[in-house]
């Protein structure tokens, strides 16, 4: 039988804590071996438990829990999984947090106090089991790139997209995705669509973010859309995306997942849509995270033919979801996130050439 993961909890919430204990303590693969209420006293318990994971809270008092977590990352690195309320200034936070090293996070369903915490307790469960895998070398501090001017005119282009870039990610994604759309031209020919597993609101941020550090055009998308060339568009969290040929061009549909669905937008349901309008000329993109969200669409791109791109497990924080591409054989070419840049420009010049 498998140890359970160790998870030591700092929240300086006494109804936080009861609740996030007796969540993790009910998952027999979890176990709590202990609790702070601040920053300062869980770095002095930290390195005497030696926890397998530590979930911890943006806004802690005395030591925030970004400078809590930049401790943790130099003296006793580990995998570290936010808990957190969203406000704008805790979006912004979280993903500061992610680029000092933060595996993942979960959003507190209703504010700082979330009496519901109940509603997430799968997610949080899943998450701490997922961080446990954590690659420690991928997860130094990463500076993002700075932000950057836009041409002064968009360069889309009216032309409608024949080809496509779909780009999956889960665990350790705004991290990968910051060292790869970012080093794109503001040209590259085609769209690209992201599917990053995260919560609504979020996205939104996170599609900013990129934006701001990226000479390509980066936003969250929006239903009926145009999907249009030299853009890329990030799924909304909470909704699925989809597209269809229509009117003459390229339309993007967001839907409510079905009943069930544990982690949206779904990589399956966009990488599927994708090749019922483009075929062959989408490229698949599996990164970080765990499962096989895309699997089965990586394979059918495989079958006819199109460029499927997985990352190594070198660079990827979490070697889930692109070990399984790997192991199936479905992966026309395996790349680290430093080389995943070049990797999608030249899989979208391929595609263009031979049009």
């Amino acid at each position: 039988m498998n140890k359970p993961v160790s998870v030591f909890i700092i929240e300086d919430s006494a109804l936080m804590r009861r609740e996030l204990i007796r969540i993790i303590d009910s998952d027999p693969g979890c176990r709590v071996v202990g609790s702070a209420v601040d920053g300062e006293a869980g770095l002095k318990k930290i390195q005497p438990l030696d926890p397998d994971v530590v979930t911890l809270d943006i806004n802690l008092p005395g030591m925030d829990g970004l400078t809590c977590l930049q401790h943790i990352m130099l003296t006793a690195p580990r995998p570290c999984v936010l808990i957190s309320a969203y406000t704008a200034n805790d979006s912004v936070e979280t993903f500061e947090a992610l680029e000092l090293g933060a595996i993942d996070f979960v959003q507190k369903p209703s504010g700082e106090i979330s009496r519901d915490i109940g509603k997430v307790a799968e997610v949080i469960c899943m998450k701490i089991k997922a961080a446990a895998r954590a690659n420690l070398a991928t997860i130094r501090p990463h500076a993002p790139q700075k932000q950057v001017a836009k041409p002064s005119a968009w360069p889309h282009s009216e032309d409608v997209p024949i080809a496509a870039v779909v780009i999956g990610v889960s665990a350790g994604g705004p991290r990968t995705l910051m060292q790869i759309i970012p080093f794109l031209p503001s040209e590259i020919g085609i769209p690209i669509i992201i599917a990053q597993h995260m919560p609504p609101k979020f996205t939104t941020s996170f599609a900013n973010r990129l934006n701001q550090h990226s000479v390509t055009y980066v936003k969250e998308a929006e239903d009926n859309e145009p999907i249009l060339n030299n853009v890329v568009y990030v799924a909304p969290g909470g909704f699925n995306l989809t597209m269809t040929r229509e009117h003459g061009g390229i339309y993007s549909r967001l839907t409510t997942p079905p009943e069930g669905q544990i982690v949206t937008p779904s990589v399956e349901v966009m990488l599927g849509s994708a090749i019922d309008v483009f075929g062959k000329k989408t490229v698949g993109v599996i990164l970080t995270g765990m499962g096989n969200d895309g699997l089965n669409g990586m394979r059918r791109l495989f079958d006819i033919g199109g460029e499927t791109i997985a990352e190594s497990k070198e660079t990827a924080v979490i070697y889930g979801m692109p070990k399984e591409v790997i192991d199936k054989k479905v992966a026309r070419r395996v790349v680290g996130s430093d080389g995943m840049a070049e990797a999608i420009l030249a899989s979208a010049k391929k595609i263009l050439k031979d049009c």
